[in-house]
């Protein structure tokens, strides 16, 4: 488990970011999902309106085990490649993105096809990241 400093303000079971403020990212992100490193998940959620491909427990199922697998993989060689920014997986219907975003990982999921939504999420996951946290604000 990764240590945030002293003075964390943030429970790992509060949300880093709300479903909503990611449905707003962009119309064709159909879903968003938070994992802490244990696992727990804090998040799973559909766009409402939006018809899953696969069942919620599978979802769940995904979240708890593809995000910290992967992240876990490239957080390994972190030393050698200065970093993990987010790790893009190609699934046949959809694009989903995994990337760190405070003590927790967060995952979500695109229409495939939709390279504008891809560059949305991805540039709002940089502005995010580089948002003072509570503990650097006190």
């Amino acid at each position: 488990m990764r240590d945030w400093g002293e003075g964390t303000q943030m429970s790992l079971a509060t949300p880093v970011v709300s479903a909503e403020e990611i449905f707003a990212i962009n119309r064709n992100v159909r879903w968003v999902g938070l994992v802490t490193d244990e696992g727990e998940v804090l998040l799973n959620q559909m766009r409402p309106g939006v018809q899953s491909h696969s069942p919620h427990e599978v979802d769940e199922e995904l979240l708890k085990l593809g995000p910290l697998t992967l992240l876990g993989v490239e957080e390994r060689y972190d030393s050698y490649l200065r970093g993990v920014r987010e790790i893009v997986v190609y699934y046949g219907v959809t694009v989903s993105i995994y990337a760190r975003l405070g003590p927790q990982i967060i995952a979500i999921s695109i229409e495939e096809g939709r390279e504008d939504a891809l560059a949305d999420v991805s540039a709002w996951l940089r502005n995010k990241k580089s948002e003072p946290t509570k503990t650097s604000q006190q």
